[in-house]
């Protein structure tokens, strides 16, 4: 098996710099603590939808979600279409609440539709268990890195966290967006470039069908079946509409564009979960046993789709296999570390410490606790790869308990009105005790979690409006206000420039730069292989163009309409 050459290092290289270059390029826009975590509601719905997209999945997702596709087939593109239905309540539902709350951070919508208890018990508890996620999310992109270099596990991860903190440290939002975009215009070609290289590779998709065991077909046998699949989009369908995924419903312009966010996410979701995990169904079939291959690791299965990729692409394409990766784990880790120091510095600290602090002190204070949420993640995951934990495990785990807790009082908040200010902490203290229990007491399945924590939690939420209590808060009624009425841009963003024409101009001239610097790489290429090289980089092209044809509204327009 061949590992990263120089080229692919090289390529790594430049990928990281670029990265660099955007967050100080994202600055620019960086006026206060406004546009650092919202990005001033200015966030082209299309930037903000890929970004959605890419921070719900991770190199966990070609890792920990490819080790399942491995060892059990069919049931991981299920999840993944799960995923994608959960994009249909945020299209439907909850995309237009929370743009029309006009909020900079989740947390702040808990104080207001509930109480200052609520915010600090959400925002503590949500800190300190996300540290375990974004830390399985780093541990899957050093172990795909190692995996394909050769590196050392434990510095790859923390060389790894370095270089995305980095970037978030000074561009806010606006960086974690645009490097989505940009690191979505690498993934994808790729993705396809490793999809038809794959089935090319075991005889089209009736080889590879009728190559696989019987058992991978079919939910039938034992493991996750039709149930379990069903409790995992249940599970999911909470965190894909709170968190970061809120955080890009309320940073575009209106309730139009929060919505194509989440129509964009679906589409994107649903394709996704056919294309990702063909290559490692397809490692089944060529190396039915990688503990062969790479006894060193605890679990060998998570890295099918780096063998996949040392299989069967040629240098150089494995840099950007490799820089793919980064951008899949980037865009999780970024959007957890910018959202985490929004909850950090106005939710803890402003509303503790400091009530007064201006926007200034508040953009600096989000520069240190990103820097610490970084930093913490990045010493979780190195534990995490020295126990040899499971990846899947690990982020499933930690996933269902922070989604079944917060989400159902964070939701249900947005369409049920008649309940008390205590109801939401009721119900998520609830959750979250239940949900410990079953996840380091009792060992619970998630079909478990699932089946007995949401009807609890829902159960307290909606019992609460049977007691009497005190009449809703001006700050909640103010809430509901908001709720009733649609965003008026004109009125509300009238002081707030439109970036539009200048981000996709800068977009498409970085995008047309990576497809034309791919193209150096047929040089590096076999003869057999060079085919690859130039689809991929044609497909980059073709992006960059349909990306500078992008413009903004014109100015003329919104001013006559203010």
């Amino acid at each position: 098996m061949k590992t990263a050459s120089t080229v692919d290092y090289v390529v790594i290289a430049v990928y990281m710099a670029l990265m660099l270059a955007i967050g100080f390029y994202s600055a620019r826009f960086n006026r206060g603590a406004s546009d650092y975590f919202k990005g001033g509601n200015r966030i082209p719905w299309l930037v903000a939808g890929l970004s959605s997209f890419m921070s719900g999945f991770s190199a966990w997702t070609f890792t920990g979600a490819a080790g399942l596709a491995y060892q059990q087939g069919v049931v991981a593109i299920l999840l993944y279409i799960g995923n994608a239905v959960t994009f249909l309540l945020g299209y439907f539902v909850f995309a237009v609440r929370w743009r029309r709350a006009r909020i900079s951070t989740v947390m702040e919508y808990l104080v207001e539709r509930f109480d200052e208890s609520t915010r600090q018990a959400f925002s503590w508890t949500t800190v300190f268990f996300q540290l375990f996620t974004g830390a399985s999310m780093l541990y899957g992109l050093g172990l795909f890195v190692a995996s394909t270099s050769g590196l050392p596990l434990t510095w790859t991860i923390v060389g790894c966290g370095a270089v995305i903190l980095a970037y978030c440290v000074v561009g806010g939002l606006w960086a974690v967006v645009i490097t989505d975009f940009l690191q979505a215009v690498i993934l994808m070609p790729f993705t396809l470039v490793m999809f038809f290289a794959s089935l090319a590779r075991v005889g089209g998709l009736g080889g590879l069908l009728a190559a696989l065991p019987p058992e991978m077909k079919s939910l039938s046998h034992p493991g996750p079946g039709w149930i379990y699949v069903l409790s995992w989009t249940v599970m999911v369908s909470f965190g894909y509409n709170t968190a970061a995924m809120a955080q890009r419903y309320f940073s575009v312009d209106d309730e139009r564009s929060a919505k194509k966010v989440a129509l964009l996410c679906f589409g994107l979701f649903l394709v996704g979960a056919f294309i990702w995990f063909v290559p490692p169904l397809a490692m089944r079939v060529l190396y039915p046993d990688l503990h062969a291959l790479w006894p060193g690791y605890a679990n060998p299965h998570e890295a099918s789709y780096a063998v996949a990729a040392l299989t069967l692409l040629p240098t150089g394409l494995v840099g950007i296999m490799l820089a793919a990766m980064f951008s899949a784990t980037m865009s999780s880790l970024s959007g957890l570390f910018n959202m985490h120091s929004a909850v950090i510095s106005k939710d803890i600290y402003q509303t503790l410490f400091a009530r007064k602090a201006g926007e200034r002190e508040l953009l600096i204070v989000g520069w240190i606790a990103t820097f610490g949420v970084g930093a913490a993640i990045t010493a979780v995951a190195a534990a995490m790869a020295a126990r040899g934990a499971s990846i899947f495990e690990v982020m499933l785990t930690f996933n269902t308990v922070m989604s079944l807790a917060y989400g159902p009082p964070a939701l249900l908040g947005l369409v049920v009105r008649r309940t008390p200010s205590w109801s939401g902490l009721a119900s998520f203290a609830v959750g979250l005790a239940l949900g410990c229990y079953g996840a380091f007491v009792a060992q619970w399945t998630l079909v478990q979690n699932v089946a007995i924590i949401i009807p609890s939690s829902f159960g307290v939420f909606l019992a609460s409006a049977l007691v009497p209590g005190r009449a809703p808060t001006a700050r909640r009624e103010a809430l509901f206000r908001r709720l009733d009425t649609p965003v008026d841009v004109a009125a509300e963003l009238h002081d707030v420039p439109d970036p539009t024409a200048a981000v996709f101009r800068f977009l498409a001239r970085m995008t047309a730069g990576v497809g034309l610097a791919s193209l150096f790489l047929v040089v590096y290429a076999r003869p057999g292989e060079r085919a690859t090289v130039i689809v991929y980089a044609a497909i980059t092209l073709a992006i960059a163009a349909a990306l500078a044809l992008v413009r903004g509204a014109p100015a003329r327009a919104e001013g006559k309409a203010a």
